[in-house]
């Protein structure tokens, strides 16, 4: 009733085709070569070089070179704001990509104080890490999504407070540990999910230390015998 009260006709997309044309503005993970339109420089962009934007380099965009001023216009009431706003869009200039306060790390969009980074998205305070989506204050990583406050982990997502975690989700401080799912304080487990405060676990069963020591030449021979089938 309220739609119809204020005239808006119903969608002819279905929700996530609408959520897609809402957010299909922003392109995070996708890298062009490109070149500063201001000094010609050699740059990695979220915009294609044959892209009809105006992009220019980190540096020069911050600079004083130019003035954002410079592109005002007045409102036209007689026409529609949605074309008026693409218009002034298309006009100013926009930087190539979006990050603050890195060193040594050139492929990354919308991130804050990295250093010595690779393929780093929508991500901060990290170093020393390589393939990351929405990570921060973690180091010393690979393939992290979702990860914070952690440590020497590889293929994590959603986790926190981490150490030598692999391959693992929703883990939470926890220690040398490989595939959990939904585990906390946890340290020396393997394959496990929903624990809480354990220590040498595999699929879920309670193992003495010098139990759990054996586990790799145990694991390895199961898939030696898997893989001989």
């Amino acid at each position: 009733m309220f739609y119809e009260k204020i005239k808006v006709p119903p969608p002819t997309f279905c929700p996530e085709c609408r959520m897609v044309r809402r957010m299909n503005f922003r392109n995070e993970r996708t890298l062009y070569k490109s070149k500063c339109i201001m000094c010609g420089k050699n740059i990695f962009s979220a915009y294609p070089e044959k892209s009809p934007l105006l992009v220019y380099c980190h540096d020069c965009w911050w600079s004083d070179k130019w003035s954002p001023l410079n592109y005002g216009t007045d409102y036209d009431f007689s026409k529609s704001f949605f074309q008026q706003f693409k218009n002034l869009m298309a006009r100013v200039p926009r930087p190539g990509l979006s990050y603050t306060n890195t060193v040594g790390s050139e492929y990354l969009n919308y991130a804050v104080n990295v250093k010595s980074s690779y393929l780093v998205f929508g991500s901060h305070d990290l170093e020393n890490v390589s393939y990351a989506k929405t990570a921060a204050h973690s180091k010393d990583s690979i393939d992290i999504t979702t990860t914070l406050w952690s440590e020497s982990c590889y293929e994590t997502v959603d986790c926190a407070k981490c150490f030598a975690v692999l391959f693992s989700r929703y883990a939470e401080n926890s220690q040398d540990d490989y595939f959990l799912f939904d585990c906390r304080n946890c340290s020396n487990c393997f394959s496990c999910t929903n624990l809480r405060n354990k220590n040498y676990h595999i699929f879920n069963q309670p193992y003495t230390k010098e139990e759990y020591q054996l586990a790799p030449d145990w694991i390895q021979n199961c898939f030696t015998k898997k893989l001989a089938r």
